[in-house]
């Protein structure tokens, strides 16, 4: 072997092995990206969305049915992302739980979803011991006036919490000490632009 082929072969094997050290190390200790549906309500609301300035900034373009939220069909989805997860586990986790694929979900085959848990029969309306689509679809549609009325319960004593003076309106400074997510778009919700937070700042935006 000749001392030019030794140096390639070595210089070879150097970058081989920089290349495999470069792929398995770690990639650092990253922020993780705060949840968008925080309260798992299947829709974003406009607080949510404040803490996401893209999305945020983006909001009423949107929010196409204008009832300020954004259900799973108006988010923005991105390419290789995983879709499906807004409204409990979503549609992939529903068609996974359909272990013989017959487009029904059995109380055996419902085992794999904890949401589901205890709430079997209520989703079963015609009580043939399966859950299909519509069954699925009517469900949430009943369970919607509670949990918007839960969330609004959870966002009045957020919004009662960060009050520090109870004057019934957030300051810049109450919004960072309190709601530290909400901070970095707080002029993007002061729309009147009078330095403060009201309940219907943060309300959601309906037209």
């Amino acid at each position: 072997m000749t001392r030019t082929t030794a140096s390639v072969l070595l210089a070879t094997a150097v970058a081989a092995l920089v290349a495999g050290a470069a792929i398995a190390a770690p990639q650092g200790d990253a922020p993780a990206r705060p949840k968008l549906d925080a309260n798992n309500d299947g829709a974003i609301d406009r607080t949510e969305a404040a803490a996401h300035p893209r999305l945020a900034a983006n909001f009423d373009q949107l929010d196409k049915n204008r009832d300020g939220k954004l259900d799973a069909s108006e988010r923005p989805h991105r390419q290789g992302g995983h879709h499906g997860r807004g409204r409990h586990g979503g549609t992939e986790r529903i068609v996974k739980a359909d272990a013989d694929g017959d487009g029904r979900v059995s109380k055996t085959e419902a085992a794999t979803l904890p949401w589901i848990e205890g709430k079997f029969a209520d989703i079963d309306a015609n009580r043939d011991g399966y859950i299909v689509r519509s069954e699925l679809t009517k469900y949430h549609e009943r369970m919607r006036p509670q949990r918007e009325a839960e969330r609004a319960k959870r966002a009045e004593e957020r919004f009662a919490a960060a009050d520090l003076n109870k004057d019934g309106k957030l300051s810049r400074v109450e919004v960072s000490e309190k709601m530290p997510r909400l901070a970095q778009s707080f002029a993007f919700m002061d729309e009147d632009r009078d330095g403060f937070l009201t309940r219907a700042d943060l309300a959601p935006h309906k037209r």
